[in-house]
């Protein structure tokens, strides 16, 4: 019951937002806007989500195969696959789907999964985080409210950095710790490193999508600003960051358009809105293909396996 509250919590605040932002900004203003794009804007659309995969899936392999298990990369990616499906329809089951199936799979505890899926999401935090300092550093004109996230994500940042170099007693204790405390300073450093290249293309795919509406945001000002949509993005308040993304879109980036002020907001909300459908439209296509293969079927029965248990 309270998980079911949770999802319709989560729809109600999409669709609050997007009435919001609709009735903000005119509906036939929106559908004027990207009748306007460049030409060019879906199939880099759908380039640029499929590269995003391919980046993302590449530093999951990696960070398993450090801190986890060695899995194919094959399997990686028909798992990360399915997983968007899942993702979409429950946010948590798609979040566990990978943990249950490599603890089917390779036989490591459930735990150890999980404490490696929070480093790899500590990881893409902390990619943002740095990619944030660079471009306030390049473009102080950016809103005040990115200097206080970044101050504030700092802070955060001091205090596990500490932990992961004192090693508390503690803390190495837990089995939920057990991997990000022992995976030190370089083992962070090289999970980063490995995420530099899905980061980029995130960052490339938002960008040419403003750009493709004539939104002309300065390279070093949309990589201040753009951590900051994601973080609001992967919070689990909307479906699929529906909502959220686009109204944090029109509140940093309108100012780029041209044309007055709802003209501008048009501009990019048809822009966010048309990245996200042609993104979601990929990975449901990838979800369904993936989930029909080997590994998709042996994902679904280990989550089906894992909520029986649970259950019971």
């Amino acid at each position: 019951m309270k998980k079911r509250l949770i999802r319709l919590a989560a729809w109600a605040v999409t669709a609050g937002l997007l009435v919001l932002l609709f009735h903000k900004i005119p509906f036939h203003d929106v559908v004027a806007a990207a009748r306007g794009a460049a030409a060019w804007t879906v199939p880099v659309a759908f380039i640029l989500s499929l590269a995003i995969y391919l980046a993302d899936s590449f530093a999951i392999w990696k960070t398993f195969g450090w801190f986890l298990a060695k899995l194919s990369f094959a399997d990686i990616l028909l798992v990360r696959g399915a997983t968007y499906l899942l993702a979409a329809i429950n946010y948590n089951v798609g979040q566990g789907a990978i943990v249950y199936f490599v603890h089917r799979v390779a036989r490591v505890p459930i735990m150890r999964g999980v404490a490696t899926v929070l480093l790899i999401m500590g990881i893409n935090v902390l990619a943002l985080l740095f990619l944030a300092s660079f471009g306030l550093a390049a473009a102080p004109s950016v809103p005040h409210a990115v200097k206080l996230l970044v101050v504030a994500a700092y802070a955060g940042f001091a205090v596990y950095l500490a932990a992961v170099l004192a090693k508390p007693r503690w803390l190495a204790s837990r089995p939920l710790f057990d991997v990000l405390l022992g995976a030190g300073f370089a083992g962070h450093v090289r999970a980063l490193l490995v995420r530099l290249p899905h980061v980029a293309c995130l960052f490339a795919f938002q960008i040419l999508m403003l750009r493709a509406f004539g939104v002309a945001v300065p390279v070093v000002d949309a990589v201040a600003a753009l951590p900051v949509v994601y973080f609001i993005a992967v919070l689990p308040i909307s479906v699929q960051g529906l909502g959220t993304t686009q109204a944090t879109m029109v509140y940093f980036f309108a100012r780029y358009a041209p044309g007055d002020a709802q003209a501008q907001q048009a501009a990019v909300l048809a822009a966010s809105l048309v990245g996200q459908m042609c993104a979601l439209t990929l990975q449901a296509l990838l979800g369904v293909a993936c989930l029909r293969s080997r590994v998709g079927r042996a994902l679904t029965a280990s989550v089906e396996a894992e909520t029986a248990r649970a259950a019971s």
